[in-house]
């Protein structure tokens, strides 16, 4: 799966030439979601995964500043492991992974100023930029919806080759502090609809809290 996920991040990069570099030698803060932000109303929930009854968990993103709610047996993916799968300095910030690690959510900020209203224009223009360069096998469209919190979000979907499989794609853009923040879902395309719950349930989850969330931090996972 190296190959689409480094194309993604490659597009990004492209979107904003002014992109930080990745500080390796840094640790990822993350934290559980716990009584800190009154805003915070949606607990521990559960949801079908095919046949299986999962738990999903509630975690802090983008330095506290935002959560987002992810199956819980999803774990950080370790340095070594990140360094693998995204060979190149501008892997993601935060990377939540199944246990065989072949879905995989991750966020990142782009440091590209944009206003909420500019965000169509911007969805569409990462959808034009991915059609250019990407071994697309089935474009599923665009579009930008405002989830249960109020956000506004631009979904970009698509099945592309990958390595040694097809890959389901969802690539999410959504503003914080004046700035384009970018998510992205993916699973192997004959896991597809299994996951496509999973992946719904997170764009819907994404939220601002009010007051930053305390980190806490974990060994072997890295940050910007």
């Amino acid at each position: 799966m190296n190959y689409m996920d480094e194309q993604i991040l490659n597009i990004k990069n492209k979107l904003n030439q002014n992109a930080a570099s990745n500080n390796e030698n840094t640790i990822l803060s993350q934290t559980t979601v716990n009584n800190h932000d009154k805003n915070i109303t949606e607990k521990n929930s559960t949801l079908w995964l095919g046949d299986k009854l999962i738990t999903l968990e509630m975690r802090a993103i983008l330095d506290g500043q935002m959560v987002v709610s992810v199956p819980k047996f999803f774990k950080l993916m370790p340095l070594a492991q990140a360094k693998f799968k995204y060979p190149s300095e501008h892997r993601p910030e935060l990377i939540y992974t199944s246990e065989d690690g072949t879905v995989n959510i991750t966020f990142n900020r782009t440091e590209t100023p944009l206003a909420v209203e500019e965000l169509p224009d911007f969805v569409d223009q990462m959808a034009d930029v991915l059609r250019s360069v990407q071994p697309i096998r089935n474009w599923m469209g665009t579009q930008v919806i405002v989830n249960r919190s109020a956000l506004s979000i631009g979904q970009i979907r698509f099945i592309a080759a990958g390595v040694d499989t097809n890959l389901y794609n969802e690539i999410l853009l959504f503003i914080h502090a004046g700035q384009v923040m970018m998510g992205t879902f993916n699973c192997v395309e004959s896991d597809m609809e299994v996951w496509l719950p999973v992946a719904e349930h997170t764009v819907q989850s994404l939220q601002t809290v009010s007051v930053p969330l305390p980190p806490t931090f974990e060994k072997g996972a890295y940050s910007l």
